[in-house]
């Protein structure tokens, strides 16, 4: 017995899988019309046609196709090619099971409408997903396919063999990214394949990936097997492992995907969304998709970064389901991890007003306000001496005004305030991240000058130890050209040699930390002309004004 077989172009593109007893598998990508097709034990040109062909006069053509000289003897193993519109193929409509965001769907006659969840996708068709916009595309045997942000996918296939050999399924990933679950192949002839610029993948029932572009592809598989190949060669990816293929040379080896982030439980009452997450030694970067269930048949985002942290702009507050994994030096995605989050980031709180961040607070009963949203708005007020909020010195629920005044006065200190909104509809939100504010220190009050025959001495009230202090003495009222401006450590200082005149004089305090407190009233003192004896001026009456 003979059996023709490909000529050496052709056979080099068809893509055998090993583990397949008799997988069905084109050709090549050009030449999809000729089906491949392993002989088992017992098959002959007379029971196949029988099975796959339109009708019982194709059985001759087979044999003439493939140059099969003894038809009752054909080995098992032997590759046959049938051309595919010689196979009885019963058309199966696709489904767009799930819809997100902006998703377009072009028909095989070029018309475009907007995709809605549960329509059918005749042969030919091609679905286009925005760059916020998924879809998910149910087949008959249960596989599905979900197709990610930025992507664009044709219907080439999708029929059932005659006979119960199994189900078809060829789809043309153009541009973007996909996930895939297929599930095992029933039938004889069964087959799934993805067809990119670069590379096919084939498989028979397996979980992966593929991603494309204008001239590569590639191939990241977590369960199962797949048979990834092109013109230039193939090779068989296992699960846990990935590969890249360019269009015209040959696919690189497979190489092991990163591991999956450690697991997590994501809260966040703050958008945007910015959680980190441990990194993993040999990532580049980080694909994080964030979808409202675990099916994952559509995103809410999905975003590739440097940075490990599940980073959103906006949600509605819920429950999610996020799935994160990193991607290694060469592109291709590692494993996939899976974690919850809640996110209870609403009612928004409030822009808080006065005081101001870091603000300086003379008055000893500050006023605070905060911006409103809503009529039916209400707040809750909390104001402590500590970031942590833990030691509270105010604390009002249920205010109707954006506004508090403190009815008793506030000491000198360091202090912190948020404020929280509610309203009927959703409940009490999250606090405003707390803003500090300080109430400084009282200028030290001055004492009466003391005349020496140093000269004047000049005195005001300890604030305390550790303390310093700033003297300004100036003879304008804006002290822009102060004649003094010194700082001291203790609550005194000399006046030497002072011309006669009119004086201003100010200070205040430095706390500890570094911290200046507010100054005190101008006081103004008047030295006055010496008189024609000539006496040292300090032991002259002088005229204090306070």
């Amino acid at each position: 017995m003979s059996v023709r077989l490909p000529s050496a172009g052709s056979l080099s593109c068809v893509l055998a899988l090993s583990l397949l007893s008799a997988l069905a598998v084109p050709a090549s990508s050009a030449q999809a019309a000729d089906f491949a097709y392993i002989v088992r034990e017992g098959d002959n040109p007379w029971n196949l046609t029988q099975r796959y062909l339109k009708d019982l006069s194709y059985w001759p053509r087979i044999q003439r196709y493939n140059r099969i000289t003894e038809p009752r003897r054909m080995q098992p193993g032997t590759r046959l090619l049938i051309p595919e519109d010689w196979l009885k193929l019963r058309t199966r409509e696709v489904k767009l099971d799930a819809v997100q965001g902006d998703v377009v769907v072009i028909a095989a006659d070029g018309r475009r409408s907007a995709a809605v969840a549960g329509q059918l996708l005749a042969v030919g068709t091609r679905v286009l997903t925005g760059e916020a916009g998924s879809a998910a595309l149910g087949f008959s045997d249960g596989s599905r396919v979900q197709l990610r942000p930025g992507s664009e996918l044709g219907v080439r296939q999708s029929a059932d063999f005659a006979a119960g050999a199994g189900t078809w399924v060829r789809l043309d990933l153009l541009r973007g990214s996909l996930e895939s679950l297929v599930v095992p192949r029933s039938g004889t002839a069964s087959r799934f394949e993805i067809d990119t610029p670069a590379a096919i993948a084939a498989v028979r029932g397996t979980r992966f990936r593929v991603h494309a572009g204008d001239a590569d592809t590639r191939n990241e598989v977590i369960e199962g097997r797949v048979a990834f190949g092109n013109a230039a060669g193939e090779q068989q990816v296992a699960a846990g492992q990935g590969a890249s293929a360019m269009r015209g040379t040959p696919i690189a080896p497979p190489r092991a995907l990163l591991p999956a982030p450690a697991a997590q439980t994501l809260f966040s009452d703050r958008l945007p969304l910015n959680l980190p997450f441990p990194a993993l030694a040999d990532a580049t970067a980080y694909r994080v998709q964030v979808a409202p269930d675990a099916r994952f048949d559509t995103v809410l985002s999905d975003r590739t970064s440097s940075q490990a942290a599940v980073a959103v702009a906006t949600l509605p507050d819920g429950e999610y389901r996020v799935r994160v994994r990193g991607v290694d030096a060469t592109g291709l995605e590692g494993r996939d991890a899976e974690w919850p989050l809640t996110l209870d980031a609403r009612p928004e709180p409030p822009v808080l007003v006065s005081p101001a961040p870091n603000a300086r607070i003379s008055d000893d009963r500050p006023a605070m306000s905060w911006s409103r949203s809503r009529a039916d708005e209400r707040w809750r007020l909390q104001v402590s001496a500590s970031e942590g909020f833990d030691s509270l010195i105010v604390d009002r629920r249920d205010l109707t005004e954006p506004a508090y005044a403190f009815e008793a006065a506030l000491p000198p200190g360091s202090y912190f305030w948020r404020v929280a909104s509610s309203n009927p509809d959703e409940g009490a939100g999250p606090f405003s991240d707390p803003q500090p504010f300080r109430r400084p220190e009282p200028g030290p009050a001055m004492e009466a000058p003391e005349a020496s025959p140093d000269g004047l001495a000049l005195r005001w009230r300890s604030s305390g130890e550790g303390v310093s202090y700033q003297l300004q003495i100036a003879t304008g009222d804006d002290f822009a050209q102060p004649l003094v401006d010194t700082r001291l450590d203790s609550a005194s200082y000399l006046l030497r040699d002072a011309a006669p005149g009119r004086y201003l004089l100010r200070v205040r305090s430095f706390a500890a930390d570094g911290v200046e407190g507010d100054w005190a009233p101008v006081q103004a003192i008047t030295v006055p002309e010496p008189p024609p004896s000539f006496q040292p001026w300090w032991l002259l009456p002088l005229l204090l004004l306070f």
